[in-house]
């Protein structure tokens, strides 16, 4: 539905305004979308694009990972939420395609990638969460059309075979507060041809970062297709433009 305001102002105060030539209409039409597809029925002005804010101080290496391929690969372009909801363990209710993300994050991040290719100097936090392994962090996120794995029969925009054409890198702690966010040596460097980025890390910090994707849907009430931004704090500053990708956060 859309609605313009339209309003009448009045005033005591001799003079300040004319009261019989106070009104008007405020503005362009506003839409408002309503659904009842979350727990409850709420709206939303669908033309505001809410941001999904990672917490660099807490997770800076998924941080590091979404920045630098959002800003060198993508120019901070919005991504399009790829909605899937379980229902008695059906996959795909509020999708065009009945698309699993899941399954675009196998075609990125394969099942036991990490444990066996991840880099082998990528830290775990142990300390943190008991029995914590290495972890394939992907980006754009499985949940987008953007996503390395989302066909392009299906609205994708950046498909690959394999999370072999994204961008290579890994994460290693030095000591409290100081981190490392590396190119993975081992293969050719990145041309920033790549569409996707595919990193090694903690599985504490890649689920800690991701975690709370499901609550902000809710919370802005996004449905299929829908377009949110992402903000990465701490790298204001940072310069993408160039072959070599540098930045010091403190």
């Amino acid at each position: 539905m859309a609605f313009a305001p339209y309003a009448t102002f009045s005033t005591s105060v001799p003079e300040a305004m004319p009261t019989d030539n106070s009104q008007g209409l405020i503005g362009a039409p506003i839409w408002v979308r309503c659904d009842t597809v979350y727990s409850a029925a709420g709206c939303v002005f669908p033309d505001y694009l809410p941001g999904y804010a990672f917490n660099t101080a807490k997770t800076p290496a998924a941080a590091a990972n979404a920045w630098l391929i959002n800003t060198k690969l993508h120019n901070g372009e919005p991504l399009q939420f790829l909605a899937d909801r379980y229902t008695d363990g059906v996959h795909g209710e509020r999708n065009k395609w009945s698309r699993d993300p899941d399954l675009n994050r196998k075609v990125v991040c394969p099942d036991g990638w990490a444990a066996e290719y991840g880099h082998p100097d990528t830290t775990t936090l142990p300390e943190i969460s008991a029995g914590d392994t290495k972890s394939c962090d992907e980006f754009p996120f499985a949940s987008t059309y953007q996503s390395g794995g989302m066909p392009e029969r299906m609205d994708g925009t950046n498909q690959v075979l394999s999370g072999d054409e994204c961008v290579q890198t890994y994460a290693t702690k030095y000591s409290d507060g100081v981190w490392r966010f590396w190119d993975d040596e081992r293969i050719s460097g990145p041309d920033w041809n790549e569409v996707c980025g595919r990193s090694a890390m903690s599985n504490w910090v890649n689920t800690t970062a991701g975690s709370r994707i499901s609550s902000f849907a809710s919370k802005f009430r996004l449905l299929d297709k829908d377009k949110y931004w992402v903000k990465v704090t701490g790298f204001e500053k940072c310069d993408a433009t160039g072959t070599v990708v540098k930045c010091d956060i403190r």
